[in-house]
């Protein structure tokens, strides 16, 4: 009973601090990009919003492995994905500015679906392959012209804290290599013990992001080729799981 108790106002702690942050933050975000500085605006609300959205919770980040990251260079960034933290935190990281690949169903919700849209995130439909992976295309050349990473979540969504490493998708792979975009390896640990997947409430706690140094991809996209990209980035995700 006392558990009960305590898991709803850690819950309700949560929603009060991450919704009014998150439409606040989606408002401005909206209103920077009808300005000339619509890319520095929206990098700074995006570090605001996670940073905020972490630390009021008592949730601390360590990055480690940033000197792999070149500011002048434009990367996939591949990532494993255990928590709704794991995008804050993300964010939350000013050594790297990157847009997410998201799912349609998230352009719905009030403001925030409207920011996200305006951001320049590459939104796909997961029900169309096809579209999806023209989308992808599309979006990406524009973000790599901009000099904007990309974020991709390997496993395709959050795995569950049981999973260590779910199987990875291999479309961030094909298009890294379509785009000449190096792979940049990221893993999240301690996200999924903070605030598991399908709970609400965030408990107080460290995560870490290391990022892994960077992996070339191949100019000509074949099977084999891909499939060694990917057992290469797994691995180095994996080491530090």
């Amino acid at each position: 009973m006392f558990k009960t108790i305590i898991n709803f106002f850690c819950a309700l702690r949560t929603l009060l601090i991450v919704v009014p942050n998150t439409f606040l933050w989606a408002s401005i975000g909206c209103i920077s990009t009808f300005t000339p500085w619509s890319k520095a605006g929206i990098e700074f609300v995006g570090n605001w919003w996670g940073w905020i959205n972490l630390r009021w919770n008592g949730v601390k980040v360590v990055y480690q492995g940033l000197e792999n990251i070149d500011p002048q260079q434009t990367y996939m960034v591949i990532a494993n994905h255990k928590s709704f933290l794991d995008i804050y935190a993300i964010f939350s990281c000013r050594a790297l500015y990157c847009l997410f690949v998201a799912k349609r169903e998230l352009t719905k919700i009030p403001i925030f679906g409207t920011a996200l849209n305006r951001s320049g995130s590459i939104i796909i439909d997961r029900g169309n392959r096809r579209q999806a992976i023209g989308q992808l295309q599309t979006q990406g050349k524009v973000l790599q012209k901009n000099g904007i990473s990309i974020i991709l979540f390997a496993e395709g969504t959050r795995s569950p804290a049981s999973v260590r490493l779910g199987n990875f998708k291999k479309g961030g792979f094909v298009l890294a290599s379509q785009l000449g975009l190096p792979i940049l390896p990221l893993t999240i640990t301690n996200s999924g013990h903070l605030q598991p997947k399908g709970k609400i409430a965030i408990k107080p706690g460290t995560i870490t992001l290391t990022f892994s140094p960077p992996i070339a991809t191949p100019a000509s996209y074949n099977k084999a080729d891909i499939e060694k990209v990917m057992a290469e980035t797994r691995q180095a995700i994996d080491a530090h799981l």
